[in-house]
């Protein structure tokens, strides 16, 4: 007993400063890691009584505590291994204990719990060389053994520990996955490395009435698994790789959303996780099932941080192993994409007999189907984007064109008839001339953003780069599919159904809060011309600030102002057009996509911190986020990376045509 209660002296290094500086805000990831924290410590407590070569005898329980409002408040973790003898209670007591230094463990795991919650309930049985013997406390911030009592004349059938993870911090505890599906999904996903093993311990989940077995979850619905070994040379030297790939129904995949998904993992333990759905171009296989994968390696577990949420990997390296990882889903995934592609040749020669005009586009099927995205499958996914690639001719020259030669810029429309000049084929020179004249419009949309001053750093005002994307003071009743440059933006934007470009709300919206503001330009539907009262389909709103613009506060910037814009729209209720003729109807659940193209200074780059978190695109100078307050898709793109994505578009053009 005296043993056991001088332990307390080892809580040291400040405990409450370690906390402070972990890095868990509350989200639903993070919300769980001390639960992944309690089942990781349960299957080493297995492990150390039973050895590895025995773990199937344990058994981890991990139970769903609700409040009486059914709101998930924590977790009760039980296990039946070793429990907490003086060896084990002298570890956990110890900050930054190296008695699990061998299995990666680093001695402050447990501080998470600390985290969301402000004690920590543990009773354990434990078998001593005298007797079967219990000991509960509370672990606490400032005493890790308040309360502390022992006992003995326990049963050994009882020998483990159980954890009272609950009740988490409120705001902790709203992040928690409401369903105990989910839960035993993100469960499954974190371990996935015990379940491509032989041998695991039981690990369930119950919720009430409800007891999910993972293991037998996990293997009866599994559809394909395979593992891929491969080297790789990193900064540090090479090192083998394993990726373990599963085909799972999307009701036990990683994510709510059932995306397809790659972890990197560390000591059995999921790490960093990348969503695969654009590397795949679907966000399900076959519309049921969700790809995940696992890679392990010996590097991967020597370079994990503390809390195991980060390796200590250079980004080079990282890319690298990603990179391998992707190869292997495409491998793994060769039947579906099969199908996929022989499914998507049939849909294609189907409408190129319906529809004769796309011959000329679409000469081979199965070579167009193999360029089309994996997630068009659908007949009209796939007219629309035949319809893109077809291009009809044009019926008048662009206004963006006109004011490019007011400016004294290159003619545009000269340039394009010269250099379609000598093409024979009347369809080839229709569609060329169009990828020329995008060529153009890019060119003067690049003019556009240089200094018009060097010496004095002046630039041109949005104006300009907005009425090169679309006409000022217009709407789609008054422009055809030819006179505006939405696609610069994005090409899906070509395709749509109503717009208004710098139109005062009372002109878009009934009863407007604000009736003379104006937003650079807003997107109603996107449906091939043809109207749709669907309120679940997006509005689209464009905001354009002048290049190399750096006086934004967080009174005036783009991202305000485009909250302003959706709420006001939401509070009317009903779009209208120019005329009051109704439109649609906004809902509260309407969703909004807005773009903000402006340079990325610093300025703004303060109000996005402030009003973030906003994430960058890899490679890119565009950066996004879910604003969850508002219910809004933001994308804050620089004009040069929507100058460099659409120049990369339109390559992709000449090369089609076979221009280059």
């Amino acid at each position: 007993m005296d043993a056991i209660v001088g332990t307390s002296t080892n809580w040291r290094n400040d405990p409450a400063g370690r906390i402070s500086n972990i890095s868990l805000a509350p989200n639903q990831k993070n919300s769980l890691f001390p639960l992944f924290e309690a089942i990781m410590n349960s299957i080493q407590a297995i492990e150390e009584r039973f050895g590895r070569d025995q773990i199937s005898s344990g058994h981890v329980r991990v139970t769903v505590i609700r409040s009486g409002d059914g709101d998930c408040i924590g977790f009760t973790v039980s296990d039946n291994g070793i429990g907490f003898n003086q060896q084990n209670l002298d570890s956990f007591i110890k900050m930054d204990s190296q008695k699990k230094a061998s299995i990666g463990g680093k001695g402050v795991g447990r501080l998470l719990w600390l985290k969301v919650a402000d004690s920590v309930r543990i009773e354990s049985i434990f078998s001593d060389a005298e007797a079967v013997s219990r000991v509960t406390f509370d672990f606490c911030l400032d005493d890790p053994i308040r309360n502390l009592e022992y006992s003995t004349g326990a049963a050994a059938e009882h020998i483990g520990t159980s954890i009272d993870l609950f009740p988490y911090k409120d705001a902790y505890a709203r992040s928690i996955p409401r369903k105990a599906a989910t839960i035993a999904s993100r469960v499954l996903a974190h371990f996935i490395s015990y379940f491509v093993n032989i041998s695991q311990p039981k690990i369930e989940i119950v919720d009430g009435d409800n007891n999910i077995d993972l293991f037998d979850q996990f293997t009866s619905v599994t559809e394909r698994d395979q593992d891929f070994r491969f080297p790789l040379t990193l900064s540090e030297g090479e090192f083998e790789f394993v990726c373990h790939c599963f085909l799972l129904p999307k009701s036990i995949s990683d994510d709510e959303k059932s995306t397809n998904a790659l972890y990197l993992g560390a000591n059995g333990r999921a790490v960093r996780r990348y969503e695969l759905d654009a590397v795949l171009g679907m966000t399900a296989i076959d519309g049921k099932y969700a790809y995940l994968s696992y890679v392990e390696s010996e590097i991967l577990n020597d370079t994990a941080n503390d809390t195991r949420t980060e390796f200590s990997l250079s980004d080079d390296d990282l890319e690298l192993i990603v990179n391998a990882a992707k190869v292997k889903a495409r491998e793994f995934l060769a039947p579906e994409i099969t199908e996929i592609r022989k499914r998507q040749e049939k849909v294609v020669a189907s409408l190129r007999v319906e529809h004769p005009r796309f011959l000329s586009v679409a000469r081979d099927s199965k070579e167009f189907a193999d360029n089309l995205h994996l997630s068009m499958q659908k007949e009209e996914d796939v007219f629309v984007e035949l319809s893109r690639q077809s291009l009809r001719q044009y019926k008048r020259r662009k206004n963006a064109f006109l004011t490019s030669v007011k400016k004294k810029l290159p003619d545009i429309t000269a340039k394009a008839q010269e250099y379609v000049a000598g093409l024979q084929s009347e369809s080839v020179s229709s569609l060329a001339e169009y990828v020329m004249k995008r060529k153009m419009i890019l060119e003067v949309f690049e003019e556009s953003l240089k200094y018009t001053d060097i010496e004095a750093k002046l630039s041109d005002y949005e104006d300009v780069v907005h009425d090169i994307v679309c006409p000022l003071r217009s709407t789609s009743e008054e422009l055809d599919y030819e006179d505006h440059n939405l696609w610069i933006v994005d090409d899906r934007l070509a395709f749509f159904s109503y717009f208004n470009s710098d139109k005062q709300m009372k002109a878009q919206i009934a009863n407007p809060p604000n009736p003379n503001d104006r937003p650079d330009i807003s997107v109603f539907d996107i449906s091939l011309g043809f109207q749709n009262i669907d309120q679940s389909q997006p509005i689209t709103i464009i905001e354009f600030k002048r290049p190399k613009r750096d006086d934004y506060t967080l009174e005036k910037n783009p991202i305000t102002q485009v909250r302003k814009y959706v709420e006001d729209m939401r509070k009317s209720g009903e779009a209208i057009k120019y005329d009051g003729t109704p439109l649609r109807q906004i809902a509260d659940t309407t969703p909004f996509v807005c773009h903000i193209i402006a340079d990325v200074t610093p300025s703004l780059r303060t109000v996005m911190k402030a009003l973030g978190p906003f994430h960058q695109k890899v490679g890119s100078g565009t950066w996004y986020r879910w604003d969850d307050a508002f219910s809004i898709f933001i994308e804050i793109s620089s004009f040069k990376d929507v100058l460099d994505s659409a120049k990369l578009r339109n390559k992709a053009f000449f090369e089609k045509i076979g221009l280059m």
